[in-house]
């Protein structure tokens, strides 16, 4: 328990912060077998980090709100960060609704309260 600040590094880790104001940080190269369960975030205390060499379409500092969308895929240009609230997938979509597939890179659980304010871009 407490404030800690938790990072999966590459490859499928199981990342639990125990309770308290927590970070997950995701800083590792985005790809099939990098995919990290975060078996108790909670959006009213923990706030999942970003990195912006990872994460490139993202400005930085809080996500912007038209960045997040909760669904299975993007709806428009602006969606890069989609959480799946039936999966809990979380992946990143570097050109929302273009060619470009999204990739997920983390599962929470499902039916969170997610927004984009649980983000941050380093």
């Amino acid at each position: 328990a407490g404030a800690n600040v938790i990072n999966g590094g590459g490859g499928a880790d199981k990342l639990s912060g125990f309770g308290g104001n927590d970070i997950f940080v995701f800083n590792s190269a985005l790809g099939n077998g990098n995919v990290d369960k975060v078996t108790d975030f909670n959006p009213s205390q923990n706030k999942i980090h970003l990195d912006d060499a990872i994460f490139a379409d993202l400005e930085l500092g809080t996500l912007a709100s038209d960045s997040f969308f909760a669904g299975n895929a993007a709806h428009d240009s602006s969606d890069h960060i989609i959480y799946n609230s039936s999966t809990g997938a979380l992946s990143y979509d570097s050109d929302g609704t273009g060619g470009a597939s999204q990739t997920q890179f983390a599962t929470l659980s499902p039916d969170l309260s997610l927004t984009a304010a649980s983000f941050f871009v380093t």
